[in-house]
């Protein structure tokens, strides 16, 4: 839809004067349940029990200039005057009317769809499709949830058909969420008890897994699981005291290994700013565990990526925080920064900032390429956007500005393996939704998914191979910050927290597991 068919002059609608309330009480619709007759202008409240405004119509509906002000649940009517009826209504599958009205009698205008209203200043509503009857004096009509009731004299053009918007994400996505044979409950939600952001580790002989999350959310350090079957049965395990003193966003778990050899594994835990970074150890392959203790770095999240260079004798963690010159205000951007350890990750460098992103949060995913040259840090964007993507062309020493990545591989708190065959797979909390045009809408907004592709597709900004719909979240937008292994046989075990069903249960700590060539298949 061009910039011409949708810009009405909502000026010249106004210029018309508006009806007295008491006027259009007696023309052309009459409505019941307390709703009334207003005149379309700009900045009109849409619906009585919103505070929803008018914005922009196209030319198409130039005069359709008096509208029904009812309740967002429902409109009551009835028609007082011959003439036509266009209802407004939302293009998504929960609140769309068209299957009702065409039941009694309406047609599909022939007219994109668009935005009639904003939800507030310089944010769209609900983008939304039209559709039209003929309509006598007596004619009583009804429908539900968001629709907007228009009256004119005019016939509009109409269609056999629903107008569409084309996806703005071109690969397709693969559907394995219903596929419940694939998952493993780590630790089942119940009404009282939230098992929130978890990580995961695999160890060398590629059938021994820890798991470790948080109580609620960004709740407080508790739980850790063992696997001994690739993550097909868990055991609690015992952890320190403190843990549970700690109230941490994400818990991370990594295997480390200093340049002598010797193995560690940690778990990080990060607090809302001005947070500290905290971690702790085990020696003894996670049977026991230090007290956390404070690294001397500030982190909202802990790390999800510590990745070896130089022969293992370096490691390099990438994290986030509020821009350090802040001084604890929550309105300017964060910054991802970097940290270096030399033994192993006992101590930690001074922070270093690489990268700057737009809005709070940044959450850094961080892989190198296949022959190590190159890195890709993948980031939240936690505005309406796509996520941010910055890349490395020395081995993650520099890093470019911040620069959009594609919307196929947009989404909160994203986790990057490889599969044995070499194409990359991210797992993420889809958030590619309408804001690009504002007017798509995108069936896995919020639902945990994948993207298959490869190193030169996201380093490159393509949209890659395909995605996978891994889980469903029953809770909206809240899940993800998820555990990512790749077992020996190329099984991809990867480990959400999630509300899995509906019900009065809260989040569970589930595992979904497939191979590509499964999903190949599919695709």
């Amino acid at each position: 839809m061009n910039s011409n068919t949708v810009s009405i002059a909502l000026a010249t609608l106004s210029m018309c004067g508006t009806l007295a309330a008491a006027s259009l009480a007696q023309q052309p619709l009459q409505p019941l349940d307390g709703g009334i007759l207003m005149q379309v202008e700009s900045g009109a409240k849409v619906w009585s029990d919103r505070d929803y405004t008018m914005t922009a119509w196209p030319e198409a509906l130039n005069e359709h200039r008096v509208f029904l002000q009812s309740s967002i649940r429902s409109s009551r009517f009835e028609v007082f005057t011959p003439g036509y009826v266009v209802v407004l209504t939302p293009l998504n599958e929960v609140h769309n009317q068209s299957d009702v009205l065409r039941k009694a009698g309406f047609e599909f205008v022939d007219l994109e769809p668009f935005h009639p209203y904003w939800i507030r200043e310089g944010r769209n509503g609900q983008p939304c499709i039209a559709l039209q009857k003929a309509v006598q004096t007596g004619d009583s009509i009804e429908f539900g949830y968001y629709g907007i009731a228009l009256w004119s004299r005019q016939r509009l053009p109409v269609s056999r058909t629903a107008p569409e918007v084309a996806p703005l994400i071109t690969i397709p996505t693969v559907d394995i969420s219903e596929q419940t044979q694939r998952h493993v409950i780590v630790a089942a939600g119940t009404e009282d008890t939230y098992q929130g952001h978890v990580d995961t580790v695999l160890m060398p002989d590629g059938k021994t897994m820890f798991a470790v999350w948080a109580i609620n959310h960004a709740g407080y350090l508790g739980p850790l699981a063992r696997s001994d079957d690739a993550g097909l049965t868990w055991h609690r395990i015992e952890t320190p005291e403190n843990w549970r003193q700690m109230r941490t966003t994400t818990p991370t778990i990594h295997r480390l290994v200093d340049p002598e050899g010797t193995e560690r594994l940690f778990v990080f835990a990060g607090q809302n700013f001005p947070g500290r970074l905290r971690q702790s150890y085990s020696e003894d392959g996670g049977r026991t565990w230090t007290p956390m203790q404070d690294t001397g770095l500030a982190a909202e999240c802990p790390p999800k990526s510590i990745l070896a260079f130089d022969d293992g004798r370096r490691l390099v963690m990438w994290c986030d925080r509020r821009d350090p010159s802040s001084s604890g205000r929550e309105d300017v951007s964060p910054v991802v920064w970097k940290s270096e350890s030399f033994d192993g990750g006992l101590t930690w460098s001074d922070e270093q900032v690489v990268v700057r992103v737009p809005t709070r949060w940044a959450q850094p995913a961080v892989i190198r390429s296949p022959d190590g040259q190159r890195a890709v840090m993948l980031m939240r964007y936690n505005g309406r956007g796509p996520s941010p993507l910055a890349v490395s062309n020395d081995g993650g020493e520099t890093w470019s500005e911040a620069r959009e990545a594609p919307l196929a591989v947009t989404g909160h708190r994203p986790n990057m393996v490889y599969a044995p065959d070499g194409r990359l797979v991210v797992v993420f909390r889809d958030t590619a939704g309408d804001f690009a045009r504002g007017l798509w809408t995108n069936p896995t907004a919020g639902h945990f998914v994948a993207w298959v592709g490869t190193f030169d597709d996201l380093y490159h900004g393509r949209d890659g191979q395909y995605r996978i719909k891994l889980m469903h979240s029953h809770a909206g937008w809240d899940n993800a910050y998820s555990g990512l292994e790749v077992l020996p046989d190329g099984t991809i075990v990867a480990t959400n927290y999630i509300k899995y069903q509906a019900g009065p249960e809260k989040h569970s700590v589930v595992s979904t597991r497939f191979k590509l060539n499964e999903t190949d298949k599919m695709w």
